[in-house]
C-alpha cells in the first residue's frame, strides 16, 4: 500500500477491526488481562462525533467501556487516577501500579468523552484524574512530575494499601455510612483478593441511586452518606504505609 492509500477506508478498517474486539458485557478489548487501550478509545470517540456507518457502534463501545472502566476496581474509587491494567476482564482486581502515562491518555478520553457525549461522569473521571495528578506525582518543593505511583510497599505486600476488609471499613465509618459505602463499593465478607480474601477492591457495580432504592433512604441522603464515607475511608487509607 502506497501513502495515497492512506485515508478513510483504511481508517474505517481500523475502526471495524477495534469494534470486532469489544467486550460487549464488561468493556474493553479482548479477555483477561485487561488493559485500558486509550489509544482505541479516542479513536473510537472521534469516529462517533464524524458520523459515518460505524458511528452509532463507536458511539456504545466508547461509553460502554469508559463507564465500566470508572466503575471498576481499576479506577481508584478515593483518591482518582487509573491503576495500570486489570488482572481479570470485568476491572475489578487491577495491578495496583498507577503510571502517569495511563492517566495522562485517560484523562484525554474522558474529557474528549465529555466534550462529545456531555455526559456529567466523564467530567468527575477527568478531574479525579487530575486531583490525584497533582496530589501524589507532582513536586510542589523542586518542580515536574513522578513518573509512577508503586502498587506495593514491600515484596510482602498484594495491594493492601488500596484494599479493603469489612471490619477496616466499619472502624472508619459510622452505622449509617457503613450501610451505603457496603452496597456501593460491593464490601463482602469474601472478596476479591486471593492472598487474602478478607479483602475488598473497591469497586462499584450498583449506581447510587438504586443503592439508595435498595436500602429505602432518600437519593440525596444516601449521597451524602457516600460523600463522608469516601471522605473517612481515604484519611484512613492515608494512614496506611504507602507505596
Amino acid at each position: 500500500m502506497c501513502s495515497s492509500d492512506l485515508g478513510a477506508p483504511l481508517l474505517d478498517k481500523i475502526i471495524d477491526s477495534i469494534l470486532q474486539m469489544f467486550d460487549a458485557r464488561n468493556g474493553g478489548f479482548g479477555s483477561q488481562p485487561k488493559f485500558p487501550h486509550s489509544a482505541a478509545i479516542d479513536l473510537l470517540i472521534d469516529a462517533a462525533t464524524r458520523g459515518g456507518g460505524n458511528a452509532e457502534a463507536a458511539r456504545n463501545v466508547a461509553i460502554v467501556t469508559l463507564k465500566k472502566m470508572a466503575a471498576g476496581g481499576i479506577h481508584d474509587q478515593l483518591a482518582g487516577g487509573f491503576h495500570r491494567y486489570s488482572v481479570d476482564e470485568q476491572w475489578i482486581v487491577p495491578h495496583f501500579e498507577k503510571m502517569a502515562y495511563d492517566n495522562s491518555e485517560l484523562l484525554k478520553n474522558y474529557a474528549h468523552a465529555f466534550q462529545s457525549f456531555a455526559d456529567p461522569e466523564f467530567a468527575h473521571v477527568a478531574n479525579g484524574i487530575l486531583r490525584w495528578m497533582d496530589e501524589w506525582l507532582s513536586d510542589r518543593e523542586r518542580g515536574g512530575f513522578y513518573a509512577s505511583q508503586d502498587a506495593d510497599d514491600s515484596l510482602d505486600d498484594d495491594g493492601d494499601y488500596f484494599t479493603w476488609t469489612r471490619d477496616e471499613a466499619q472502624a472508619a465509618l459510622s452505622g449509617e455510612e457503613f450501610r451505603v459505602a457496603e452496597a456501593y463499593f460491593n464490601l463482602r465478607p469474601v472478596g476479591d483478593m486471593h492472598h487474602n480474601p478478607a479483602k475488598n477492591v473497591l469497586h462499584t457495580p450498583r449506581a447510587v441511586e438504586d443503592v439508595a432504592k435498595a436500602l429505602g433512604i432518600e437519593e440525596a441522603k444516601a449521597r451524602e452518606l457516600l460523600k463522608a464515607a469516601k471522605n473517612k475511608m481515604y484519611a484512613a487509607r492515608l494512614t496506611r504505609r504507602t507505596p
